[in-house]
C-alpha cells in the first residue's frame, strides 16, 4: 500500500499537484509530528502492523487537509522549493534525500524497538535539526517555516517519552 501510494505521487502529475495543493493546509504539517508519536509507541510494542499502519498514515497526512482558501504566502514558498526538487525525478539528490528519510525512519523506529528512548530523542532531535537545515539551505527565503513544525513535534515526542516513563515507573 505505501509502494502504491508513492507510486500514484510520483507518477501522477495530477495527483502530485492535487496533494501538494492540499498540503498548503498546516493541519498537514502539524500532523506530520503528531503521526511520529504512535509510530515510535508501534515501534516500543513490536508492532510491525502499527508501525506500517503509521507510516502510511504519516505519508498521506499531506492530503487529509483541505486546500485553504488563502494559503500562507511562506508556505507556498517553501511547497514551491519542495515542488521543484521532487519534479527534478531520481537525481543524485533526490536519492540522497529519500534515503535520508528512510534512515531516519528506521533509526528512529529501531530505537525505540530496542527500548531506547534516549537514542529515540536523539534520533528525533537529530532530524528535526537536519530538516531544518535542509530547509533554509535549499530555500533560505521560506525555509524557517518548517521550524517551529520541527521542533514541536520533537516537544510533543519529549512530553510523549517523559508521560510514558512516568506511567511506566507507576506501574
Amino acid at each position: 500500500m505505501i509502494v502504491a501510494l508513492l507510486t500514484v505521487f510520483f507518477t501522477s502529475p495530477s495527483f502530485f499537484h492535487w496533494a501538494f495543493e492540499r498540503h498548503q493546509n498546516t493541519a498537514s504539517w502539524l500532523a506530520r509530528p503528531l503521526l511520529v508519536l504512535p509510530y515510535c509507541y508501534f515501534a516500543w510494542r513490536r508492532s510491525l502492523a502499527g508501525i506500517m499502519l503509521s507510516t502510511l498514515a504519516i505519508l498521506s497526512s499531506m492530503f487529509w487537509f483541505p486546500a485553504p482558501a488563502v494559503p500562507r504566502q511562506d508556505v507556498m514558498g517553501f511547497l514551491t522549493m519542495e515542488r521543484q526538487v521532487l519534479s527534478r525525478g531520481w537525481t543524485i539528490g533526490n536519492v540522497a534525500g529519500a534515503l535520508a528519510v528512510i534512515s531516519y525512519g528506521w533509526a528512529l523506529g529501531a530505537a525505540f524497538w530496542y527500548r531506547s528512548w534516549k537514542l529515540g530523542l536523539g534520533v528525533a532531535a537529530a532530524g528535526a535539526l537536519l530538516k531544518s537545515l535542509w530547509s533554509i539551505l535549499f530555500s533560505p527565503e521560506a525555509g524557517q517555516t518548517v521550524l517551529p513544525f520541527a521542533f514541536a513535534g520533537l516537544l510533543m515526542l519529549g512530553i510523549a517519552v517523559y508521560v510514558g516513563r512516568w506511567i511506566g515507573r507507576r506501574r
